[in-house]
């Protein structure tokens, strides 16, 4: 069964797969595109026995996240509005999947969880607003500016008459 879906419905495959399977990511690397993954898993088989025991595990990870590109399939960063706390969703058009909140390093399961269940009492106004409700600490709330998850979004929950 997981070989049929693996042919006739790879997205689902996929999502599945590194829902369940995955533990360890280069967010970064996985989002941007084969040739950076293809980088990474080079220099981490150069490396040999000298990789450290994640990059080791995030060989396997990596062999699968090109198989996937090349076949037409990718990854979408964080997604404030649409990450599930832990499970990868297929985004709307169908051909890439949205990366969850736990594939943050640093970002426990229960921030993860916090983040969601926040955001289905209702949408984050600002920075300022996603940190108090869910409970991120800065070092992740920086983390989460580097990798332009808060991109249009307002530092602080109060309005300027000079912006």
């Amino acid at each position: 069964r997981i070989a049929w879906f693996k042919v006739h419905k790879p997205i689902y495959y996929y999502a599945s797969y590194f829902s369940i399977r995955c533990n360890d990511f280069d967010i970064e690397t996985m989002c941007a595109g084969y040739d950076a993954i293809k980088k990474k898993f080079d220099e981490i088989n150069d490396a040999g026995f000298d990789a450290k025991n994640k990059e080791a595990s995030l060989r396997d990870e990596l062999q699968l996240t090109m198989e996937m590109y090349k076949r037409g399939i990718s990854f979408k960063m964080i997604d404030l509005n649409k990450s599930d706390a832990k499970n990868f969703i297929i985004d709307d058009d169908g051909k890439s999947l949205i990366f969850p909140f736990r594939g943050l390093d640093g970002l426990g399961d229960n921030v993860a969880r916090a983040i969601v269940e926040e955001r289905e009492k209702g949408a984050f106004i600002s920075i300022e607003d996603v940190a108090m409700r869910a409970k991120v600490n800065s070092t992740t709330i920086e983390k989460m500016k580097m990798l332009h998850i808060f991109d249009g979004m307002p530092e602080s929950n109060q309005l300027s008459l000079f912006d």
